[in-house]
């Protein structure tokens, strides 16, 4: 196949003026993409390529210009269409993922479930002459980074200040100097073994995508000589085509496909670039009951402290109640605490469930800085508990299973929420749990795109943060198990199951001394004690490794919790036999010793 293609840029920010580029969009991320295939003297053409270059701002921001190329292998006789069927559906697809997935996780996975569906089919029609086998690689520029995926015999070459650097390795096992095959390809095998590497880009840069059509047929130093006489500040799709000519004359008696993405611009500091965007807008002042501000008027003031203010309102646009929430003055110059804010409306606005809380964009012509959330009626889980001192079993696990749900909304998300507390939870009449506040959650996808922020001091509630954390580590999906499994336990027995750590020093808190439930609170069941147990183990690979275990060990007694049971000392497994015990005993003794003084 030949695609239809046609050069095309890629950009967000201002545009150029007549007398040359503005500085803003100097800062701005520019690509520009070009290619061209034949089938060159081996009909069909097996090659293929594709290339999306977003047109929204924010679609370039949180994905990025994608471009992928693919070579089906020759052996087989429908082996164009993996080719085809890799690059446009590797395209789409991770076009689809969430944008808070990174990079590397987003295409990994869609090119997991691809290589799936090419290797189921091509089995199922059991001959190598029917197999959907194809080389694949795919080049994904995000910020200022070049994601590089790679899986076969294309080539991706990076081409900087007149010097060219192949990025990938071929896949290839050599039985002779001209015999070879494939090691590794999209559905070749149920495995998949894919290889990546980010680039870090300068402006100015050219990525040099090949199928194996050129680059068996041209040296490293006939490429970089080509394009060194070219100029690659103009047409790209035509130099793309010059490089096809150039090895079908040279020989190439192979398809030949030639894919070229030149980094015209990268943008600023991506942190700085954001705050700049937000410090254009004012930091309300605090407002009171009746005051408005765009078009919300404050029903009730909910929370006014140091950092924050928050307000119940009524929208005049649908009649809706809405909860705003406000930075404080008091941390205008401050760029971490922004920073937090940013990070806190970005995370609200790509959630989509009832049982986390969503934050909606605030007015696109406000002059203000705010978040406007979606108003919960309930009450946080701590009042809740304040209101309800001796739960039922029954109560406990509900109350569970709708947080642990709201988790792993943010877990599917990859979103590390680090302040998992009671109050941070919000239960309605019908004990639906919703989990709010997002100032301390981190985003991998968001890292990836801002950068990451050195934090000296853990966030959130310490007393409810898992130990590696403490420590220094970064938080993870198994830290936040660590802080739902400490809640779970406050919300049978109202109590924690470690010792408060001290703010001052949380490195030394000591999370070794698990004090069974069942001590505070006998009537619980030891093998819901030891799925507690587990969750809130020191020790992070001790604890679950889904979400979906802690919530099944909560509802029915694991079978492997009895052996460690039947070990446990009187003390864990039923304190009050074991007190009661120890009282008759220490009776006896003073009963023995009175005896023994009046005889």
């Amino acid at each position: 196949m030949k695609p239809e293609f046609h050069e095309q840029a890629a950009s967000y920010g201002a545009a150029s003026t007549e007398n040359g580029e503005t500085q803003e969009a100097a800062s701005r991320l520019i690509v520009r993409a070009g290619g061209s295939s034949v089938a060159g003297r081996k009909p069909p053409n097996q090659d293929a390529f594709a290339v999306y270059l977003p047109k929204k701002a924010s679609e370039l921001k949180h994905k990025g210009v994608v471009a992928a190329i693919a070579d089906g292998v020759s052996t087989s006789e429908v082996s164009q269409k993996a080719s085809e069927m890799g690059v446009t559906e590797f395209v789409n697809n991770y076009l689809d993922t969430p944008i808070t997935w990174p990079v590397k996780d987003a295409a990994g996975k869609v090119m997991k479930s691809l290589n799936y569906w090419l290797y189921h089919h091509g089995q199922q029609a059991g001959t190598q002459a029917s197999a959907m086998v194809a080389a694949f690689c795919s080049v994904i520029v995000k910020s200022n980074t070049a994601h590089v995926f790679h899986i076969g015999d294309c080539r991706v070459y990076l081409w900087r200040q007149h010097r060219l650097t192949q990025i990938t390795q071929d896949h290839r096992h050599y039985q002779s100097k001209t015999q070879h095959h494939l090691t590794r390809a999209l559905g070749i095998d149920s495995h998949l073994n894919v290889d990546y590497q980010p680039v870090a880009l300068e402006r100015g840069d050219l990525l040099f995508l090949a199928t194996d059509g050129i680059h068996d047929t041209m040296t490293e130093r006939e490429i970089a000589q080509r394009l060194y006489a070219s100029d690659t500040t103009s047409d790209l799709e035509h130099l793309a085509a010059s490089f096809v000519d150039d090895a079908y004359k040279l020989g190439s008696d192979d398809n030949i496909t030639c894919l070229l993405l030149a980094v015209d611009s990268l943008p600023a500091a991506t942190y700085g670039e954001a705050l700049r965007d937000l410090s254009e807008r004012k930091i309300p002042p605090v407002l009171k009951e009746g005051q408005k501000i765009d078009h919300y008027t404050v029903a009730r003031v909910l929370y006014s402290g140091s950092r924050s203010h928050i307000y119940l309102t009524r929208s005049d646009l649908d009649g809706r109640q809405y909860v705003l929430k406000m930075p404080s003055l008091n941390f205008a110059d401050d760029a971490v605490y922004l920073a937090g804010f940013i990070r806190e409306g970005w995370i609200g606005e790509q959630v989509k469930s009832p049982g986390v809380m969503k934050i909606h964009p605030p007015s696109s012509y406000s002059p203000y800085l705010y978040h406007v959330c979606d108003y919960i009626e309930g009450v946080t889980l701590r009042q809740w508990m304040i209101d309800n001192p001796t739960p039922t079993l029954t109560q406990v696990r509900t109350l569970a299973k709708g947080a642990i749900r709201a988790v792993r909304v943010l877990q599917r998300l990859s979103v590390v929420h680090r302040d998992i507390k009671p109050d941070n939870l919000m239960v309605d009449k019908d004990m639906n749990v919703t989990l709010i506040d997002y100032g301390t959650a981190q985003s991998a996808g968001l890292e990836e795109l801002m950068g990451s922020e050195e934090e000296g001091y853990p966030v959130g509630d310490l007393n409810y943060a898992a130990p590696e954390y403490l420590k220094g580590n970064k938080a993870n999906f198994s830290s936040d198990l660590f802080s739902l499994g400490m809640t779970v336990y406050e919300l049978l027995t109202g109590h924690l199951p470690y010792k408060a750590v001290n703010a001052s020093n949380p490195r030394a808190a000591n999370r070794q001394n698990y004090v069974p439930a069942t001590v505070y609170c006998p009537g619980a069941p030891d093998w819901f004690d030891e799925a507690l147990k587990k969750a809130c183990h020191p020790i992070p690979k001790a604890r679950y490794q889904a979400l979906s275990e802690f919530e099944q060990d909560l509802m029915k007694p694991n079978p492997t919790f009895k052996s460690s049971n039947e070990n446990r000392p009187l003390l864990e497994s039923d304190p009050l036999r074991f007190w009661k015990g120890l009282s008759l005993i220490l009776f006896l003794i003073v009963l023995v010793q009175f005896v023994f003084l009046i005889g």
